[in-house]
């Protein structure tokens, strides 16, 4: 079936640069992973971290999850401690955030985090997430690719009938596997799930 959607794109080597040319123009993609589709924006960049929340008309005090690859990619950026080093070992790469304590020399944009002293990472597994972030020198901060409140997106579909064109790149990585958002969980002061999601309260 044709695509009929001109910001839709297949996942494949021509649109991996592109993606990536995007990505590191400060621009905003769409991009899947196993929970729901994400919008995804340089996290070292306060233009990129600005575009996320207008576009999502998202409160600025609501902080952004940061995607990585895995966690020696992070360990500049948070201070890990065993806790997180057990669910990691465990969950990860999954559909797990993590808040943890921000180190003072992070180059995290300070509005990712709503200037928070914390910062909620994740470490996706879907093989085209993890495919572009092996090519940046930079994490992503990536919230559902939705307006704030409304439901969250589990095909690349979903994400145009959001958004529309103001979005260029979609890339389609067809429907999510798990389509609830991921696990949210505090280890800044012990274990502490703040958000119920793919993981289990009785798993972790």
């Amino acid at each position: 079936m044709k695509n009929i959607y001109s910001n839709i794109f297949k996942f494949n080597k021509n649109n991996l640069s592109k993606c990536i040319k995007y990505l590191k123009k400060n621009e905003l993609v769409a991009l899947p992973t196993e929970t729901v589709y994400g919008l995804a924006g340089n996290a070292y960049s306060k233009k990129s971290i600005l575009k996320i929340y207008k576009f999502k008309k998202r409160p600025k005090n609501n902080p952004l999850i940061i995607h990585y690859l895995n966690y020696k990619s992070a360990i500049s950026d948070v201070n890990i401690n065993k806790d997180f080093i057990k669910l990691y070992k465990e969950f990860c790469p999954g559909p797990v955030t993590f808040i943890l304590p921000k180190k003072r020399n992070t180059s995290i944009s300070s509005c990712a985090t709503s200037n928070l002293k914390s910062i909620a990472i994740r470490f996706p597994n879907h093989v085209i997430i993890r495919k572009i972030l092996k090519k940046l020198d930079f994490p992503l901060a990536m919230p559902s690719a939705n307006i704030s409140n409304k439901i969250s997106p589990v095909d690349a579909k979903d994400v145009n009938d959001e958004f529309k064109k103001k979005i260029k790149v979609i890339i389609d990585g067809g429907r999510c596997k798990i389509g609830v958002e991921s696990t949210v969980i505090d280890l800044t002061k012990g274990i502490k799930i703040l958000r119920p999601g793919a993981i289990s309260q009785k798993q972790i």
